[in-house]
């Protein structure tokens, strides 16, 4: 705004012209006989952020589109060079907009938006051209404290800071704890980034608790025979019977002792032992082995001995799909260059199909890896020789880790052969453009080029 008014003392005229934030430029045209100019700084809305979470994190604050003052530092801040201010949790940041801020001031924490903060659009009054009227200020605070207690503090020391003559109104925007980052979250949401072992990229922080995770599964579904054959050593021994040659695995220890592996010994094709060798008995029991494995790595709770019970592979695999939600909201909560999310949700669909579709993979060919090495064991058998049943345990594990990342690795292998990252990327993207053909399928275009004309009715 640009005035020119008379100057009593040396009667000279005098160009008034506003701004609206201490440091910004003065651009205008002195003229007319004009030789002085005036400049005042007009009241600027006070913007307040109080967080206190406790958890010793740094905040940045930027602008989308219009400058702001960092009354702390005393200095102005641009939104066009992407300036950002740096403070840190408990610390109360008290910044000042323009009373024609445009877009956004943005909060986030560890790159992650936790608050987007619109002053015209919270506060839509109209204010007039006077330098000395003054936008309401706002108050966003984040904590779990009671709200009705640090905003009527913190709107005194607003109030008292900016020396207000009349009355204002206050608006207070309280943001719920929830809506922060968690540290857990953070955690696993770094989690996907690759460790570089291998050439694939394929073992993360996050694929390796997953691998845990289905130890942990393992471990559960099969506690009872491994609890009680842990400290036992077995040998595998041909026995010659009228029918043909039977391969039996034989204990060690008092067979007394025990409650579910309670004979002396037990055929490789015995319901017990399938759960160890992967049916190693033969054909038929591998394959209802390796189909068992598969559906029992969807399953949560299972019927067993007339009640219901945890499935720890179950578990697990929702545990990975948790992992796959928390890598997917990184990206689902960065922006691109479009504007629009990195990833939305035909990528976590995609992500979690595809992983489901591994997981049954994997639990068949990681029983069926089982049933094989036992049955080339067994082909060359010998009474004297035994092994401990926690190489069993430790074998089961560590050709389950290995399946996995082979499976992961033709995953890659068939993405890069699709012309993506993996075959989720491609499946997402496929989703996408089905959805899109649809969408324009979907609408009615057989009458577009037709105008609309009076039908006149026939007179018969």
């Amino acid at each position: 705004m640009t005035t020119a008014t008379k100057n009593s003392d040396d009667d000279l005229s005098v160009q008034e012209h506003c701004i609206d934030l201490p440091g910004e430029t003065v651009q205008c045209w002195i003229g007319g006989g004009t030789d002085k100019l005036k400049v005042i700084l007009r009241k600027h809305r006070d913007v307040i952020f109080d967080i206190h979470l406790g958890n010793g994190k740094t905040y940045t604050l930027e602008a989308t589109e219009s400058d702001f003052y960092n009354a702390r530092d005393k200095k102005l801040v641009f939104a066009a060079q992407h300036g950002k201010v740096t403070f840190r949790d408990g610390e109360r940041m008290h910044v000042w907009v323009s009373r024609g801020f445009r877009g956004s001031l943005i909060l986030k924490c560890d790159s992650h938006v936790i608050s987007e903060v619109k002053p015209n659009e919270w506060d839509r009054q109209r204010h007039s051209d006077d330098p000395k009227e003054k936008p309401a200020p706002i108050i966003v605070a984040m904590g779990a404290a009671p709200a009705t207690a640090r905003p009527q503090e913190s709107a005194k020391r607003v109030n008292e800071a900016a020396h207000h003559e009349e009355e204002q109104s206050l608006h207070v925007h309280e943001v719920s704890k929830e809506g922060a980052p968690a540290a857990v979250l953070k955690f696993f949401e770094e989690g996907g980034e690759p460790l570089h072992l291998d050439s694939e990229n394929i073992v993360t922080r996050n694929w390796i608790i997953a691998q845990l995770g289905g130890v942990g599964g393992y471990g559960f579904d099969n506690r009872v025979w491994i609890k009680e054959l842990m400290g036992c050593k077995f040998h595998l021994q041909k026995v010659a019977h009228k029918s043909g040659t039977k391969v039996y695995m034989i204990f060690n220890g008092n067979h007394r002792l025990r409650e579910m592996m309670s004979a002396t010994r037990y055929g490789l094709g015995h319901a017990k032992i399938v759960r160890i060798t992967g049916g190693a008995g033969g054909m038929k029991q591998g394959w209802d082995a390796a189909k068992g494995a598969t559906k029992d790595a969807f399953k949560v709770f299972a019927k067993e001995e007339g009640k219901m019970v945890a499935k720890g592979a179950g578990v697990a695999l929702i545990f990975t799909i948790a992992l796959d939600f928390t890598e997917w909201h990184k990206d689902y909560s960065e922006i691109g260059p479009d504007g629009k999310p990195k990833k939305d949700l035909y990528d976590l669909f995609a992500k979690v199909g595809i992983d489901l579709a591994k997981a049954g993979l994997v639990a068949a060919l990681t029983t069926a890896s089982v049933a094989t090495l036992f049955g080339l064991a067994a082909m060359v058998t010998s009474a004297a020789l035994a092994a401990p049943v926690v190489l069993v345990v430790v074998g089961t594990i560590a050709v389950s880790v290995f399946v996995a990342l082979g499976v992961d690795w033709v995953d890659k292998t068939i993405g890069h052969a699709l012309g993506e990252e993996d075959s989720s990327t491609w499946l997402a993207k496929k989703f996408r453009e089905t959805a899109e053909y649809l969408e324009k399928t979907s609408k009615d275009f057989r009458y577009v080029r037709y105008s609309l004309t009076p039908v006149l009715p026939i007179m018969r």
